[in-house]
């Protein structure tokens, strides 16, 4: 059967099983842009600007299918936790019904109104011409992104996350062969320009999820798709929105919190504050990468084992992924400490710019640790079923550092060094806030089981 039963065995391995897949499936998806970017940059500078301004928009529409898929996620893994698979297998069917609502809903806004939300987004003057073709074929088929991310959760909550690296990973590769057919007309195929970029990733993810889905239809797996349990049914469409809406939420809190820092940087220290803050945010992604991995490994070891009713091994999980987590990133933080002058260097000979951005290397990597239990937490509440603590865990981190970085700017006229300063107090006193939330979250989850149908509220779905 393919998948795992994550509710024993050595919580180590099975942890580590889980996360380096899910870092390499986020790696090869990252790729998409870079690739994007790469061949449509050498159309000109405004076409650059043009998908990057596009994909502004489109980080909320995963957003939107990040919050779908993990309530249904969570729902999955709780009931194979309790060993009721046709339970799962309804619930896995009206995820997938879901998805493909919001992504036609989503489709239809978005594409009716998208020349106003490319302009707000900035896409003026040359830029938007060549924004909205490519916007324009993003967005038809955004049917398809939501359908990747749901495939992807579904998986993970199987404790399967390697067949999905494998497929991101071909979905890629097609990605980086078609881009520079399409966009420059070779092979024989019309020149689309920016469009083509388009194409080739919708294209790309039409062949991750054909494969994908031929796989999860196979009785083999341990909760199959079957599509005969493709209708809606509200009593866990309900418990679906109650886990995703801020799951969804605490995704957007992030680029929402960036764009206030950037913006609060820029206008007080202008082009070479910006410079510095931006160059310090791409190196800060790949520091995430290891949390977002071990954070969704514990959502779907949690998940099953909640349902089981393991608590013990359920705080098992909590420490491991912390200690593993936070490892990571304190490993990541000391290296970035280390070689920070060759860092900067990379993107910039500027004074002014290698200044800041150095002192930023110099601070901020102290609060990567904290980061990144900061993201487990939200996951692991996730994995129990209650996302909103996990949002304001976020929204917390966000706050304090927003808060802090204007009262110094504003009130003292301090230095651009008290903005880093305060993105790493914010990350230390949401983490800590939120490990104390957790604990007694756990606590309240044991006793709740003692009431019937308190952790999974999806029975009604049985016929």
């Amino acid at each position: 059967m393919q998948g795992q039963n994550l509710t024993s065995g050595p919580i180590p391995k099975q942890l580590w099983s889980l996360a380096w897949p899910m870092m390499l499936s986020m790696f090869f998806h990252s790729l998409y842009n870079l690739v994007d970017a790469f061949w449509v940059a050498k159309i000109s500078a405004s076409a650059i600007a043009a998908v990057s301004i596009s994909q502004i928009i489109l980080f909320i529409m995963i957003s939107l299918a990040m919050g779908i898929s993990v309530g249904t996620s969570v729902l999955v893994g709780q009931n194979i936790g309790a060993k009721k698979i046709a339970i799962a297998e309804r619930v896995l069917g009206q995820g997938f019904l879901l998805t493909i609502i919001a992504a036609l809903l989503f489709t239809l806004f978005i594409y009716s109104f998208r020349n106003e939300f490319l302009i707000i987004s900035g896409a003026v003057g040359d830029i938007l011409p060549l924004a909205t073709p490519y916007f324009t074929v993003i967005t038809a088929g955004s049917v398809l992104t939501f359908l990747m991310m749901m495939i992807s959760i579904s998986y993970n909550a199987q404790g399967d996350n390697f067949t999905m690296t494998k497929l991101f990973a071909l979905s890629t590769m097609t990605n980086m062969v078609l881009d520079p057919i399409f966009i420059f007309g070779y092979a024989g195929f019309p020149a689309l320009g920016i469009a083509g970029a388009a194409y080739a990733t919708l294209i790309s993810q039409a062949v991750f999820i054909v494969l994908a889905l031929r796989l999860l239809m196979k009785p083999t797996m341990m909760v199959p798709l079957h599509l005969k349990y493709l209708q809606l049914s509200w009593s866990s469409v309900k418990k679906v929105i109650d886990i995703g809406l801020p799951a969804s939420l605490n995704q957007v809190l992030n680029p929402l919190g960036f764009s206030a820092l950037m913006f609060l940087v820029s206008a007080t220290f202008l082009e070479a504050g910006a410079a510095a803050f931006a160059i310090g945010f791409r190196i800060e992604f790949f520091a995430f990468i290891p949390a977002i991995g071990f954070g969704f490994a514990a959502m779907s070891m949690i998940g099953q084992n909640i349902g089981a009713g393991n608590h013990d091994r359920v705080r098992a999980v909590l420490n491991v992924s912390v200690w593993y987590g936070s490892g990571s990133a304190l490993l990541f933080s000391l290296l970035v400490l280390i070689f920070a002058p060759y860092i900067v260097g990379i993107f910039t000979v500027d004074p002014l710019v290698t200044e800041y951005a150095l002192q930023y290397f110099r601070i901020v990597p102290l609060g990567y640790l904290f980061f990144a239990v900061a993201f487990i937490e939200a996951s692991i509440f996730q994995g129990i079923g209650k996302s909103w603590p996990g949002f304001w865990i976020t929204f917390a981190r966000i706050g304090i550092a927003l808060a802090i970085s204007v009262i110094s700017i504003n009130v003292f006229a301090l230095e651009i060094w008290t903005v880093w300063i305060a993105i790493v107090v914010g990350s230390v006193i949401a983490s800590l806030f939120g490990l104390l939330w957790l604990k007694r979250a756990l606590t309240s989850a044991q006793h709740e089981e003692q009431q019937p149908d308190s952790n999974l509220g999806t029975e009604e779905v049985l016929p």
